[in-house]
């Protein structure tokens, strides 16, 4: 066997219509549709220009939220987007720069409505 790709990417959430929100107009992700199963129901979001999705699943239940990021989502105009996620109220936090031997980064966290955290970077190749 050999892994090709990333397929979904799973979020547990304690209530999918106050979860909904947030990834679509805060993170600004394209809700594919939200689907009905046998145990519940869950929320399929589509990244550009990729077959990865982010599916919300929700749980009925309070539930310990990962306080550390399970996974980053690559993003532009970063220092932008932490300005105006703080205007709007938005927990973030704290805003990082730092540099690896092959990129520079800035990179923060935000907060779902659960408190999931997700990391927010965005980079630059380094010149060799």
């Amino acid at each position: 066997m050999k892994v090709k790709d990333l397929g979904t990417i799973f979020i547990r959430v304690s209530n999918l219509d106050e979860a909904l929100p947030f990834y679509s107009e805060v993170l600004g992700l394209q809700l594919r549709d939200v689907e009905q199963w046998d145990d519940g129901r869950g929320a399929n979001y589509k990244f550009p220009n990729q077959s990865t999705l982010l599916t919300l699943i929700e749980v009925g239940e309070s539930l310990e939220p990962s306080k550390q990021p399970n996974f980053n989502l690559v993003c532009s105009n970063i220092l932008e987007a932490y300005e105006e996620l703080k205007s709007k109220g938005i927990i973030v936090g704290s805003l990082n720069q730092w540099s690896s031997d092959w990129n520079d980064h800035f990179d923060f966290d935000i907060f779902d409505p659960d408190g999931n955290s997700i990391n927010l970077i965005e980079w630059t190749p380094r010149k060799s």
